[in-house]
């Protein structure tokens, strides 16, 4: 009985020893973001309809690590699952699944991954304080539909339309993750940086991909990037879409940030004009001990060319322009929980209907010309 007894504690001891090494050469992390807010949306049509709905603003969970591969080479993965707080809904790997390499040559990455032009996103993006905004607007971020080349009938409608569908909401997004794809990002280098992804439509007859790059600089409380995004045969055969965005963003010191950004979109349009729309947003935030405030200023300009087939998101011609004005305030009660509120207002030019995130689309019911408002309360907790 003794013998059994110290062979099984040798056994135990050896089955720890193996597992610390393992332990000690590889790593992961559980993180995520819960987050629902109150908001009120309001002004819309002849009697300035309102509603009121309980949203999810970007909660998710996910896994990443890396295992170490000596030489300072390790194996790295990520899956990330976003999901509604409000209601339960979710589907695993719907905001991130990659896995990879990263050593002193940079990072890179294969699976469905956000392209470099997000990475702009922490610059000057609206909707900081909450998302409630949905800061993919169109015509205001990159002309934003969602995302591309990650099932449905992504790639798919590229071979038989000249646009999508009005269903097809994969057709327009310029800032969104991609699919079947391939990512590399280069280590920094006096706070420089680029990063190139490459995405494959899938469908061979197609001969569908995209393209998104940056380059960036990062280093002394400034902030600076250029992206460049090409699809090419996304929307339809012999279309190639692209947009190119510049932001930079200043920490002038603890207690004040500014930021800014310009953008302009061009969509192929065969036989007609080509349909192109430029973009500016502006920011300050004031941070003060557990308080931060922030102002944004977002400019959707006037569609020059002609529409597209399908709606493209951008209203063309005289009075197409819109304005959206943001005052967020923020209060954080501990390194990983925050209070927040949010206030928005869309101005539409006479022939624009622009709409706020959470409430629609561009062009939805009763939006034309209309002065859209937003206010919003919540909850946000990371962990």
């Amino acid at each position: 009985m003794r013998d059994v007894t110290l062979s099984r504690l040798l056994l135990a001891a050896s089955i720890a020893g193996i597992a610390a090494g393992a332990q000690a050469q590889s790593d992961v992390t559980i993180y995520g973001r819960i987050n629902v807010g109150i908001v009120n949306y309001s002004g819309y049509g002849a009697g300035g309809t309102s509603v009121t709905k309980e949203n999810n603003l970007s909660s998710r969970i996910g896994f990443k690590g890396r295992e170490s591969l000596g030489g300072g080479l390790h194996a790295i993965y990520q899956i990330e699952t976003g999901f509604s707080a409000n209601t339960g809904d979710g589907t695993i790997a719907s905001r991130e699944a990659s896995v990879g390499l990263q050593g002193d040559f940079g990072k890179l990455r294969l699976g469905y991954m956000l392209t470099p032009l997000d990475d702009l996103h922490g610059i000057a993006q609206p909707g900081y304080g909450s998302n409630f905004l949905n800061d993919n607007l169109n015509g205001f971020w990159a002309n934003g539909y969602s995302n591309m080349f990650s099932g449905g009938t992504a790639g798919n409608t590229a071979c038989v339309q000249v646009a999508g569908t009005s269903s097809n909401t994969n057709s327009f997004g310029f800032d969104n993750r991609y699919g079947n794809s391939i990512r590399y990002d280069s280590p920094s280098m006096n706070g420089m940086n680029l990063a190139t992804h490459v995405a494959l439509g899938g469908v061979s007859s197609c001969k569908a991909y995209a393209w998104s790059s940056k380059l960036q600089y990062n280093a002394k409380g400034l902030n600076a990037a250029l992206a460049y995004n090409l699809h090419r045969n996304v929307r339809g055969i012999d279309l190639n879409d692209s947009i190119v965005m510049l932001a930079a963003g200043y920490q002038i010191n603890p207690a004040f940030y500014v930021g800014g950004y310009y953008q302009s979109v061009t969509y192929d349009n065969p036989g007609k004009r080509q349909l192109k729309q430029n973009g500016f947003g502006l920011v300050g935030r004031h941070f003060s001990g557990p308080n931060t405030f922030e102002l944004g200023w977002y400019r959707g300009g006037a569609g020059k060319g002609d529409q597209t087939t399908a709606f493209s998101g951008i209203f063309v011609g005289d009075g197409t322009q819109a304005n959206m004005y943001v005052l967020g305030y923020r209060y954080s009660l501990s390194k990983r929980t925050d209070l927040w509120s949010q206030y928005a207002l869309m101005r539409n030019g006479d022939q624009a209907g622009y709409d706020l995130g959470g409430a629609g689309k561009a062009g939805a019911a009763g939006t034309i010309g209309q002065s859209l408002r937003g206010l919003g309360f919540g909850i946000k907790h990371d962990f």
